[in-house]
């Protein structure tokens, strides 16, 4: 995403809209050992279909990690946190070895969590399919950060230059809200920060951001049910 200019400009909600939220946003990322770092795009039976998506450029091609690689990085941990035990009792410390990260606990969707990871499900014509690829953090520059606006209208998606000097943002993709279906939280992700978006054609997309919480609580307010583990008109 590159300005056409390097004028100031921010994206300002229509007349009589009103802005409710604003949370960096981008697709989700596999946490379980053989997805970990990966993500796909499926079609409604599971066909990888990133290379119809008008407009994608080309992204890394992604496959399950081996099972041979995980536990030899499982090994290879354990080695580790044993080195560094003995090495505080030799100097004197309380052997305790560095905290385990919160654990993910046990996979509400295991065919989308852990044996395969899409972060979109989109049959040919339906909405998901229309999202940008700027979500993708393995495509978008480094310079680049997409955000997702709610307002008492729509879900929009927008680009924006990561530079608080050069405060420029273009919209990406947009919604009405009548086009949303539900929303759920997806506890089985790092930090809890995964979220999924069906939408009313059927088609979902599952995203992550730090502020997901406060995003989810105000889209359930706008027009939608009170914030549950699902949230729906």
């Amino acid at each position: 995403m590159t300005a056409p200019s390097r004028a100031t400009h921010r994206w300002q909600p229509a007349p009589g809209e009103h802005e409710l939220a604003r949370a960096p946003v981008s697709f989700a990322t596999g946490a379980a050992d053989r997805v970990a770092g990966r993500r796909w795009f499926r079609d409604a039976e599971r066909q990888d279909i990133q290379g119809e998506l008008p407009g994608w450029p080309a992204g890394p091609t992604y496959r399950l990690r081996s099972r041979v690689i995980i536990a030899l990085g499982a090994t290879a941990q354990v080695v580790f946190a044993l080195a560094l035990i003995a090495l505080a009792a030799v100097l004197g410390g309380t052997g305790v070895g560095p905290s385990a990260s919160e654990p993910l606990g046990e996979p509400d969707e295991p065919e989308n969590e852990t044996r395969d990871f899409p972060v979109l499900w989109a049959a040919p014509g339906t909405l998901a399919r229309t999202l940008p690829w700027q979500l993708d953090p393995a495509r978008r520059p480094d310079t680049d950060v997409t955000h997702a606006v709610l307002t008492d209208r729509r879900l929009l998606v927008l680009g924006a230059l990561d530079d608080p000097r050069e405060p420029w943002e273009e919209v990406l993709w947009e919604t009405e809200l009548s086009g949303i279906a539900s929303v759920e939280r997806r506890r089985f992700s790092t930090a809890r920060r995964d979220f999924r978006i069906e939408f009313t054609d059927g088609s979902w997309c599952r995203l992550t951001s730090p502020d997901a919480e406060r995003l989810l609580n105000r889209l359930s307010l706008a027009h939608l049910s009170p914030p549950q583990d699902t949230v729906s008109h």
